[in-house]
């Protein structure tokens, strides 16, 4: 993705979190954190960096030092890259880093470039596993966006028909009674909290660096890959 096909939208947010100072950066990286620790973790297990401690200590570390820096998003943003590309391979890196350590070798990588992948003999497997992580990720995000949002405007009805049918399976005519709405009135609120539920997925994969021509299709991606 060439740099000026980077979002507009999320170059606003991203901007303006970074200006707000210290409250916006700590915003934005509880949000990547949010998003991007499962995924990651599934990565960490997926390389076999065991010895090193649990997936969830090294992630935590390796957000406590990716996300201290000043610069770590704007080298995202002129790399080109996904941002859960770009996670995965700053965290390559500092497994290595992190093996350095343990054998007492006092080399550092902090010279190279994170644009560079961690290369596990199974990297595409690796990587499909993270996706399908990532998947999921979002998707929870989403219907736990979508729910906030249904709450907040007095759809909570909707919201329920939306995850009694979307989510749990259920036939319309199977519980619209104890809503006292007819099949087809239902399908209309779920469908009001659909296209909520789809407009948080576009919000999350264009945080990801997807362009707007991609969301469609990987939206459809994300839920299969999720179900």
């Amino acid at each position: 993705m060439a740099k000026d096909h980077f979002p507009q939208t999320l170059k606003t947010w991203i901007h303006q979190k970074l200006e707000e100072g210290h409250r916006g950066r700590e915003e934005l990286n509880r949000y990547v954190m949010g998003i991007y620790s499962g995924p990651l973790q599934v990565y960490c297990r997926g390389t076999g960096s065991f010895h090193l401690g649990e997936p969830d200590d090294i992630v935590s570390g390796f957000f406590a030092d990716r996300l201290s820096r000043n610069d770590y998003f704007e080298g995202w943003k002129e790399s080109g890259l996904r941002l859960r590309r770009w996670l995965m391979n700053g965290l390559g890196f500092y497994l290595k880093e992190q093996a350095r350590e343990q054998r007492h070798a006092g080399a550092s990588s902090r010279n190279e470039t994170e644009m560079e992948a961690s290369t596990p003999d199974n990297t595409a497997e690796v990587e499909a596993d993270m996706d399908r992580a990532f998947a999921v990720s979002v998707v929870r995000l989403a219907l736990a966006e979508t729910q906030k949002t249904c709450d907040t405007k007095g759809l909570r009805e909707h919201w329920r028909i939306f995850h009694k049918h979307y989510y749990d399976g259920l036939p319309y005519a199977e519980f619209t009674q104890e809503f006292g709405v007819g099949a087809a009135r239902a399908a209309e609120m779920a469908r009001t909290v659909a296209g909520k539920f789809r407009s948080a997925l576009r919000g999350i994969l264009a945080s990801d660096g997807a362009r707007e021509s991609e969301i469609d299709t990987e939206i459809e991606t994300l839920l299969e890959l999720s179900a």
